[in-house]
């Protein structure tokens, strides 16, 4: 190679080098999963680009070449991604065998110290050897002195590497007792929050300017691919639905005002995204003494105020098809928790705990509840269940998941009348 492609070849390295170890990558992350430093890759590689890009008119060659750099932006990306989880996966498998091991000390309470060590019986892969575990408060030792002497004894008597705390959050002086132990024996330390049961592994961490906070439930509309890019696919797919199902909602809407009389749609008062209430359409499916529909109350199968139209298309769910007209102004979205109505919101939210949590996103047309069943007259506990599940664990491919399983699955339900 001329020393001008070296110079080329050493600018790169070094930028990439320190662009890497900007963003963490030459950290010990043995918890996470294979491909997990691929977002960091791609974001470090876009940044080695712009650099070099911007330095090309003054480096020699073959930065002069017109398509070298993205050439070597998609070949660096392919090949770092790809050694990243090679190697990830090879020490997963040395961590299996008992090498690379960390020997760990669990000091938690029953509880969370059966949860730590069942997650880590669970992946030997991680590579932490459970060599001895605390449970506190310890009918062995009454005291906190007495406590913190044992806690000594184990650090001396086993050659720990790492140790978790997962204490009560009543005791912080002993909790900081330990970390000083540990500092003085330069013994890593790692702390489960007391707030264990409130957050989750997907919970949201914030940095206000050196401290940390977590998010109870992450909060959708703080992420960026949801605010623009479920809008954008909930515009798209409305369009398209709107413009596909308008001559069978055309259809529908005569036979409705043939059927029975009063309007043809219906507007309820609904709870969304922040608890805000907006106005939602539907295809009107009862008579029109009860053209608002139900209020403060469920119906019931043989209800005698739905029509018989109504009736087919509560069973079917095409009175639900001027939702996408919501779904274009913005009050919903095309999956997501059903909304429900003001007087069964101030009902549940005194009943089932982490009900309004719910209200973390947008609304739906559908939703993971709906298409596992849990619509109509059934279980209120098991709908929030699963819409704090979708919540937690939102991706496009979900979104997708769910509106496939809704063309199969929610078609003429059985709890849909």
């Amino acid at each position: 190679m001329r020393p001008a492609g070296l110079m080329s070849a050493l600018i790169l390295f070094l930028a990439w080098l320190g662009l890497l170890g900007f963003w963490g990558l030459y950290q010990s992350r043995r918890v996470d999963w294979i491909f997990s430093d691929t977002p960091t890759l791609f974001k470090a590689s876009s940044a080695g680009l712009l650099v070099a890009e911007s330095l090309s008119r003054w480096l020699p060659a073959p930065f002069s070449s017109n398509y070298f750099l993205l050439r070597f932006f998609v070949t660096n990306l392919v090949v770092l991604v790809v050694a990243r989880a090679l190697l990830r996966l090879l020490f997963s498998k040395l961590r299996e065998l008992g090498l690379n091991a960390k020997n760990l000390l669990v000091v938690a309470s029953t509880d969370s110290g059966d949860r730590i060590a069942k997650t880590i019986a669970r992946h030997e892969d991680y590579g932490y050897r459970l060599v001895q575990r605390l449970n506190y408060p310890s009918t062995n030792t009454p005291g906190r002195d007495a406590f913190l002497e044992l806690f000594r004894a184990q650090l001396t008597a086993h050659r720990i590497d790492d140790v978790i705390l997962a204490l009560p959050g009543s005791e912080r002086h002993l909790e900081m007792e330990c970390i000083e132990e540990c500092e003085h024996r330069a013994i890593n330390v790692r702390i489960v929050p007391d707030l264990l049961p409130m957050i989750h592994a997907n919970s949201q961490f914030f940095n206000l300017d050196g401290i940390p906070l977590i998010s109870v439930e992450p909060y959708r509309t703080e992420d960026l691919r949801y605010i623009v890019g479920k809008r954008i696919f909930d515009i798209a797919f409305s369009l398209v639905a709107v413009l596909l199902l308008s001559p069978l909602g055309f259809v529908i809407a005569v036979l409705v005002k043939l059927t029975s009389r009063g309007p043809v749609f219906v507007v309820q008062e609904r709870v969304g995204l922040n608890a805000r209430k907006f106005k939602m359409y539907k295809f009107r499916t009862m008579f029109s003494r009860n053209s608002l529909e139900p209020a403060t109350h469920w119906t019931t199968p043989g209800d005698p105020n739905i029509t018989p139209l109504g009736h087919w298309l509560r069973r079917s769910n095409l009175d639900e098809l001027p939702q996408f007209f919501n779904v274009l102004i913005g009050d919903m979205s095309i999956v997501g928790p059903r909304p429900e109505r003001p007087h069964f919101i101030d009902l549940f939210q005194k009943e089932i705990p982490g009900y309004m949590r719910r209200h973390y996103a947008k609304c739906g047309i559908t939703g993971w509840a709906q298409v596992n069943g849990w619509r109509g007259d059934t279980s209120i506990e098991q709908r929030v269940t699963h819409d704090l599940y979708y919540i937690r664990n939102w991706a496009f491919l979900f979104d997708l998941k769910i509106i496939l399983l809704t063309l199969t699955r929610s078609f003429f339900h059985r709890n849909a009348y």
